[in-house]
């Protein structure tokens, strides 16, 4: 079946009779605070059926986003390790007589600290069957297995990423063996896995001279970087918290080879209780100079138009990315807000305390007596302004700026009975991009098929010119009333008015 195996490795089916592939290993067992080691050429498969969800990557529990939520529902089941380095891998009914198929690739959200490959909203089996796609669910190491990085002790960071890049290369390689066109392939994001495939598209843009991008396109779905990441340097005081709150000493010469020693439960029991401290309870990605250039920085880089100049050169045919209208709720219950108090250090866990500051000139003060839901709603808005609203424009007026063949939608609907609180909110809609068949009435799955099919004819269309096809405040929008249609973003100015808050 696989290009390096010497045994005999074996699918299953699904009820839609779609063959899955769970947990298919695409790189070595890693070593903590490491960067993935790839599979050498003469790695043999185990001989058995890849088909149980038997572990997830080790994470944090305070994930607010997914409080309603079974925990097995994000993670699947098994057991969390810090090997997550695995694929689910979806190829259509007609699979091994049939191949050839697009590939889809899917990185999950979950701020980079929470969440699996196995998580139901994003299960593939009924889009591979719907739109013949071979699908692949990547894993990656999150939290602090994932994204601690340091100057001193030297902690490269950025793992979770190169992770993902790897398994990209596996997917390049090797899809062919599951019925995928390896020349045809999109990789797409939600949320964190959207900020992740930009990422990538960065990473990508520097490739060596002559050097092809794994992928042909990118979805970038409620999500993407609005601001260089902090430097090792300056990630260094959240190195020191998490060995202070595991009782070592910062500043021993031993304090990395004590780290590597301590239990991953006890790591994550100190994040998710914030021992650390809030703002140090999140891990995000490090501008390490090897990852992504120090100078000039992704921002620079994407607004000067050598992101997208690169891009092309690598092979890179179309992104495409959007929102939809209500993402502050999901947003709002993503950290604990009781009061006003509450948000600066819930924001500086992604962003300089510095810039936090600008953010919050631009929206109402509250009283310190402030309700926590008045507290909780301001937190909303700022933070998925920051991380949704704002970045995402920035990245479509970039393109647009360098004639890249970008297109932008915005989701206004999704399935009533499946909405948090009624809001047209963060995630809600994964159900229409996975084809949620079981979820979805049979007025609905039309819906969510018309929409897919719309917005792949659309990306057709740029990547056949070669350039946008429409102005950068045009949006393909699922409408309330459950049409799709163009139209003009009405809030372009409101929140690229933001800009002045960020980093220059």
């Amino acid at each position: 079946m696989l290009r390096q195996s010497t045994g005999s490795s074996q699918g299953g089916r699904a009820t839609n009779g779609a063959a899955v592939f769970l947990e298919v290993p695409y790189a070595l067992p890693p070593l903590r605070f490491q960067d993935p080691k790839p599979l050498p050429d003469d790695f043999s498969y185990a001989a058995k059926e890849y088909t149980r969800e038997a572990s997830y990557a080790a994470q944090p529990r305070n994930d607010g986003q997914a409080r309603d939520s079974p925990f097995t529902d994000k993670v699947g089941f098994g057991e969390s390790t810090e090997n997550p380095l695995f694929l689910n891998i979806v190829s259509p009914p007609s699979f091994p007589a049939t191949k050839g198929f697009p590939v889809r690739v899917y990185i999950h959200g979950g701020f980079l600290q929470f969440g699996s490959p196995h998580g139901l909203k994003s299960q593939a089996q009924y889009i591979s069957t719907e739109r013949s796609e071979v699908w692949v669910n990547i894993g990656y190491r999150l939290s602090a297995f994932g994204f601690l990085a340091c100057d001193k002790p030297s902690i490269s960071g950025n793992f979770g990423f190169k992770d993902q890049w790897l398994a990209l290369e596996w997917i390049k390689d090797n899809i062919h063996s599951f019925g995928g066109d390896p020349e045809n392939i999109q990789i797409a994001g939600l949320s964190a896995g959207a900020h992740s495939v930009h990422q990538l598209l960065h990473f990508a843009s520097h490739l060596p001279k002559g050097v092809k991008a794994p992928f042909n396109s990118a979805v970038l779905q409620s999500n993407a970087i609005v601001c260089a990441p902090r430097t090792a340097e300056e990630l260094r005081p959240q190195f020191e918290a998490l060995c202070r709150a595991l009782k070592i000493d910062p500043s021993s010469s031993n304090a990395l080879n004590q780290l590597l020693e301590i239990p991953a439960s006890e790591m994550i029991k100190v994040i998710e209780t914030d021992a650390l401290g809030t703002e140090f309870g999140t891990f995000r990605g490090c501008l390490d100079g090897e990852w992504l250039p120090i100078s000039p920085n992704p921002m620079e880089w994407q607004r000067t138009g050598g992101f997208a100049g690169a891009l092309r050169e690598k092979g890179v045919k179309s992104i495409l990315v959007g929102d939809l209208t209500e993402e502050w709720y999901l947003y709002s219950i993503a950290h604990p807000i009781e009061s006003p108090k509450d948000i600066a250090p819930n924001l500086e866990r992604y962003y300089p305390k510095k810039m936090v500051t600008a953010l919050a000139s631009h929206y109402r003060s509250l009283p310190d007596d402030a309700t926590s839901e008045a507290s909780a709603k301001l937190m909303g808005e700022i933070f998925s302004d920051s991380q949704v609203h704002l970045p995402i424009r920035i990245l479509v007026r970039d393109l647009h700026e360098a004639r890249f063949p970008v297109l932008r939608y915005e989701i206004r609907w999704t399935p009533e009975q499946l909405r948090v609180e009624g809001y047209v909110t963060h995630g809600g809609d994964r159900t229409l991009w996975a084809f949620r068949v079981p979820d979805l009435t049979e007025s609905q799955v039309e819906i969510a098929r018309t929409w897919l099919t719309r917005v792949s004819e659309e990306m057709a269309a740029v990547e056949s010119a070669g350039k946008p096809l429409r102005g950068p405040k045009d949006i393909l929008v699922l409408a309330e009333d459950r049409s799709v249609e163009w139209t003009e973003d009405l809030q372009w100015d409101e929140k690229m008015r933001l800009l002045s808050a960020l980093p220059e």
